[in-house]
């Protein structure tokens, strides 16, 4: 890339100086006294043209990022767009959207432009609907996983985080677990819901921006509810002929030793793009705020190839293969630890912008598979679960899943005011986990025991239509609906299903039922809206009610070793005749924002029919004092459960190097039919297990507990604060910034106590983030997070009666730096 050299002093120091002057008169202060020798600002109305005029010059010398940071000191000071990573048109003066598809993108600032699907717009970072996460906060925050990038960032909210493992983190939406995850189209799954997640496969620094959506509010990512959209870092284009280049950079953790570095390499020219990334990230044992060293060591290797292509009549091409591979991942709070794991992925979008019959048509389609392979044999294993030994315990898992199905979607313009998008897609899961065991529990033995989900599939076609329409002034409206039906069924051999589970019984006995094959109708609908009151004040509210079918998971798991509630040790199984959840949601907020301060409140309330939760069908207890070891859980319906709460955003810019700002989530999850109508009676190596009507939900598994018929939902999440201050703004807006910040986690009482669910205290951490962009081709970060040394578990963390608890790292100093050239 050639480094254009400034011949025109003046008309930098004139664009410093019409800066100026737009910053005093934003915040009312009176105009900076210039220097003699630089020449007067024009007026205000000029600074703009002026500005432009500057960006101009530097996309001409091929200098993007310097536009970039033009254009962010640009819409800083003036009621300006951000400016999207798009490559200006030489001498328009103008942005333009080029002929690439919606995911070209400018790789000097390692994100992919993305143009609003519904308006052509930039959109805004957060709505009633969805937030925006952009992926350039994960430079400065430290994070590894996309999970990781949505648990620290500055934007999300109604989002937290069971972090697993440094690499492996699962984000829980409004107390919800995440329904569907779309990466640039792609539809991605866990190999297996305990140990990795769908966001574990994605490293953070591949993204350019995720949009969380907190209900019914989508009908493009398949049916249900709390979708994740991540839009990968894809392919540049250069308007001065070909043009390569690259980037490597490198990072360091001092709790953990942990390393990570990454190397880039790209090729653009006027109608193509290609971009090849390698990183390598690995890490060992980090150290708690009390000094216990938590068994948490990973190796992790992930390559991104990404090739585009432009071509006559704008038509667009986009390829993207994505390869992780993982080793020696310690999952402290977990039953298997990763061996290996391997993920492959491969998508391809089309894009046809003249196709006649519409104004633009999309179509994609996508493969991903991940093969795992776990054990629990490792001496750290045994003493974070010392009920293992007890029992005599060894055990391996092995999981292979993928995920595959294309959509076609086309958009209309119908007017001017109102935009029509409507398709179909399909998805195909497949999905097999054999846990292989050896034990005992008494005089019970147990060898080479599966307790497997069979292998088994999902089909899943659908149709979807959405329309935006803003005829009336000040006011958008969104609505969409859409139709699926979801088949499931178990493909494996009914001879390896005919004894199986630690008690050697039928498949069909452990299930309790010996149809396994279910069709699913669901639907959604929604409506959203955005009312500006005036230049400062805006209402936003949505109302949809959605459908989510049970996973393969919840169908047919056969007392898999899953430990997914926070107490550990729990056997899960599902339910063939589980039905759909139902929920019905309506959201409320209202946004304020002007020159120096801005901040906003949504409540939402959503009535869960149906809600998926789980049962306690029995309960072991071990040596020595007869404390609670293994809870079996079933996955049963509910008829009706209740989420509520609230999220709110503050920022205030006390000058032009300084603001302070603060977030708040705060979800309460309430089961109020936790009686149920039976009790199910859990398989016991002879007899089969059954629902026993007319007695309370919980009954066998209760071990004395009394039983409410009012519970809190399992999982919920403790009220959340962020409060801190920023010196010299966002990291996306500036050459440099400093932020000091405070994670305030309340206690959490509000616990499903027939789960064996504990209270958990609150707990408050400090962080200290710094990153320095030297020029366009040097950046430097470093922090330290949680300074104090704080000793805190999460709520969702693991809590052993008899062995280690898993806590939280301790200080933890980062440093990172990258060079692009």
């Amino acid at each position: 890339m050639r480094r254009r050299v400034n011949t025109k002093p003046q008309t930098a120091l004139r664009y410093a100086a019409c800066c100026a002057v737009a910053w005093t008169a934003s915040l009312g202060l009176p105009a900076p006294l210039l220097a003699d020798d630089v020449p007067p600002p024009p007026p205000e109305s000029e600074v703009v043209n002026e500005s432009l005029a500057i960006i101009d010059e530097a996309v001409e010398a091929a200098n993007p990022l310097e536009a970039q940071f033009y254009w962010a000191s640009l819409s800083a000071s003036q009621d300006v767009a951000p400016l999207t990573p798009q490559m200006v048109q030489p001498d328009s003066g103008q942005l333009a959207e080029s002929a690439a598809s919606r995911e070209t993108a400018n790789v000097f600032r390692g994100g992919a432009a993305r143009s609003n699907l519904q308006t052509g717009a930039p959109r805004d970072r957060q709505t009633t609907a969805a937030d925006q996460v952009l992926g350039i906060e994960s430079k400065v925050r430290n994070t590894t996983d996309a999970g990781s990038l949505l648990g620290a960032s500055s934007t999300s909210r109604g989002v937290t985080t069971q972090k697993r493992n440094p690499i492996i983190s699962d984000p829980r939406i409004r107390g919800s677990r995440v329904g569907q995850v779309a990466a640039s189209g792609s539809y991605w799954i866990p190999a297996r819901i305990d140990l990795d997640t769908m966001l574990s496969k994605i490293d953070s620094r591949l993204i350019d921006e995720v949009t969380v959506v907190k209900g019914p509010y989508g009908v493009q990512y398949g049916p249900g509810f709390d979708f994740l959209d991540f839009q990968l870092v894809t392919t540049p284009r250069s308007e001065l002929g070909t043009t390569t280049g690259g980037s490597s950079s490198l990072n360091y953790q001092t709790n953990g030793d942990q390393w990570y570095g990454r190397q880039t390499g790209y090729a653009a020219g006027e109608n193509w793009g290609a971009r090849v990334g390698y990183g390598v990230r690995s890490g060992t044992d980090y150290e708690s705020g009390d000094g216990t060293q938590i068994p948490s060591s990973y190796k992790s290797r992930d390559l991104d190839v990404a090739l585009g292509f432009d071509f006559q009549d704008g038509k667009n091409l986009e390829l993207i293969y994505l390869h992780q591979d993982q080793t020696d991942v310690e999952l402290p709070g977990q039953a298997f630890d990763i061996d290996n794991q391997v993920t492959n992925g491969v998508e391809a979008t089309w894009t046809d912008r003249e196709v006649g019959w519409a104004d633009r048509f999309t179509v994609e389609t996508w493969y991903n598979e991940t093969r795992l392979r776990g054990s629990a044999q490792r001496p750290s294993k045994r003493a974070t679960f010392p009920f293992l030994d007890v029992i005599r315990y060894t055990g391996t898992t092995n999981v292979n899943s993928l995920s595959t199905g294309a959509a076609a979607k086309a958009q209309w313009e119908l007017d001017v005011d109102r935009v029509l998008t409507a398709g179909t897609d399909f998805r195909l899961v497949r999905q097999g986990l054999d846990e292989i065991s050896s034990g005992r529990f008494g005089f019970q033995i147990f060898d080479n025991a599966n307790s497997p989900i069979p292998r088994s599939a999902s089909a899943n076609p659908g149709w979807f239509a959405e329309v935006q329409d803003t005829s009336i002034e000040s006011l958008t409206l969104t609505a969409g609906v859409r139709a699926d039906v979801v088949a499931t069924e178990i493909l494996e051999d009914a001879a390896n299903l005919a004894v199986v589970g630690t008690g050697s019984q039928p498949y069909a006995d452990i299930l309790g039922v010996s149809d396994f094959d279910r069709t699913f109708g669901v639907w959604s609908v929604y409506l959203t809206s955005q009312y500006e009151l005036d230049p400062n004040w805006s209402i936003n509210a949505g109302a949809g009610h959605g459908q989510r079918p049970p996973s393969l998971t919840e169908l047919y798991a056969a007392e898999s070793f899953m430990f997914l509630l926070q107490n550990g040790l729990n056997t899960v199984t599902g339910d063939p005749r589980l039905n759909p959840e139902r929920r019905t949601q309506l959201d409320l907020g209202v946004t304020y924002s002007d020159e120096r301060f801005r901040a906003g409140i949504t409540g939402f309330h959503a009535w869960v029919n149906e809600r998926i939760t789980f049962e306690n069908t029995s309960v072991r207890r071990g040596p020595p004092f007869g404390q609670i070891e293994q809870v079996n859980l079933r996955y049963v319906n509910t008829d009706l459960a209740r989420l509520y709460g609230c999220e709110a955003n503050a920022e205030y810019i006390v000058a032009p190097w300084i603001s302070v700002f603060s977030t708040l989530n705060y979800v309460e999850g309430r089961d109020y039919t936790r009686n149920g109508s039976y009790a199910t009676l859990q398989a016991d190596g002879t007899n089969p297990s059954e629902r026993v009507d007319g007695v309370p939900r919980g009954t066998f598994g209760a071990q004395g507990q009394q039983l409410t018929a009012h519970e809190a939902l399992p999982g919920i999440p403790p009220l959340e604060n962020r409060t801190g201050v920023r010196l010299n703004g966002e990291v996306w807006d500036v050459r440099w910034n400093v932020e000091l910040a405070a994670r305030i986690v309340d206690s959490q009482d509000r616990v499903a106590t027939s789960l064996f669910e504990s209270a958990t205290p609150g707990f408050t951490t400090w962080d200290l983030r710094s990153h320095w962009l030297v020029n366009e081709h040097l950046t430097f970060v470093t922090g330290v997070e949680n300074f104090t040394d704080k000793d805190y578990r999460e709520h969702f963390d693991f809590r052993s009666s008899t062995g280690l608890s898993v806590r939280q790292p301790g200080a933890n100093f980062y440093f990172g730096t990258e060079l692009t050239y």
